[in-house]
């Protein structure tokens, strides 16, 4: 599978809606603020805050969505948010390589600190995020007791990227 991040077009984020069954997975995604369920216009006015860009991660040689994310600034970091890969694409290691080309899209706009919020449940994710040496730190605003913030500090954001970066030249080398 050849994997591209770009831009997220309408068409992509109007998918996304698809990709959730009840309001606990959707808001578990997306915030509380999430209505579960919503009009598709709704759901892209909830999707589409201001300061925020969403980027899609595509199967380039199907144009499948994979994958779906954002950054945001937020906290004094490149902040991410909404991340979700397909349901039918799980498993698969997407979420690391959806992960890797935001922190490299982030970083082209300024070596910072990256941070996100997990749910405490989702112990896929919060491990997924450890792996790429995200670390549990205290909350910058009121603790959401359901939440986990972590973070991922600049330097060790860029050799994620290197290495990231790096494996991919050697996949793609074979």
């Amino acid at each position: 599978m050849v994997l591209q991040l770009a831009l997220a077009n309408i068409a992509e984020m109007q998918l996304l809606q698809s990709w959730f069954h009840s309001a606990d997975e959707q808001q578990s995604w997306g915030g509380d603020n999430f209505d579960y369920p919503c009009s598709e216009l709704r759901f892209l006015e909830l999707l589409c805050r201001t300061g925020t860009q969403s980027y899609s991660l595509l199967n380039t040689l199907t144009g499948q969505l994979v994958g779906f994310g954002q950054i945001c600034d937020r906290f004094g970091c490149h902040h991410l948010a909404r991340l979700v890969i397909a349901p039918d694409a799980r498993g698969q290691g997407l979420a690391k390589v959806l992960i890797a080309e935001l922190i490299i899209q982030a970083l082209q706009q300024q070596l910072r600190t990256i941070s996100l919020y997990v749910h405490r449940h989702n112990s896929i994710a919060v491990q997924c995020y450890q792996s790429l040496g995200f670390m549990l730190s205290p909350p910058p605003e009121q603790e959401n007791i359901r939440l986990y913030f972590m973070t991922l500090q600049a330097e060790q954001a860029l050799q994620c990227a290197n290495n990231y970066l790096l494996q991919s030249h050697i996949s793609s080398a074979r």
